[in-house]
């Protein structure tokens, strides 16, 4: 046997000898303490995970949107053209003529 093996006997037998524990209930004052701990710990509030997820969402909108505005092909810098810019747009949409 190596030498693990012989003070792992040594151990169970010591332990097989031990006198049995006096009572199975708990400490005196143990229920005090758990309540006063429970008190002393702030309540998380419910709608924290909501108020996280709603900043993440508008962080992610802003920067979506960021985005398109940098990326959008449509506002252009150049003069319209003369056809755009003389169309009757109102007569054209409305077919009023």
């Amino acid at each position: 046997m190596n030498p693990f093996d012989r003070s792992w006997q040594n151990l169970t037998a010591l332990a097989r000898q031990a006198p049995a524990a006096e009572s199975e209930s708990a400490p005196v004052g143990l229920a005090t303490r758990v309540i006063a701990r429970a008190w002393s710990e702030p309540v998380p509030r419910p709608w924290a995970v909501l108020e996280r997820l709603a900043l993440r969402g508008l962080l992610v909108a802003v920067a979506l949107g960021g985005a398109a505005a940098i990326f959008d092909e449509s506002i252009s810098t150049a003069e319209p053209t003369e056809d755009y810019a003389t169309a009757d747009t109102v007569n054209e949409l409305l077919d009023l003529t």
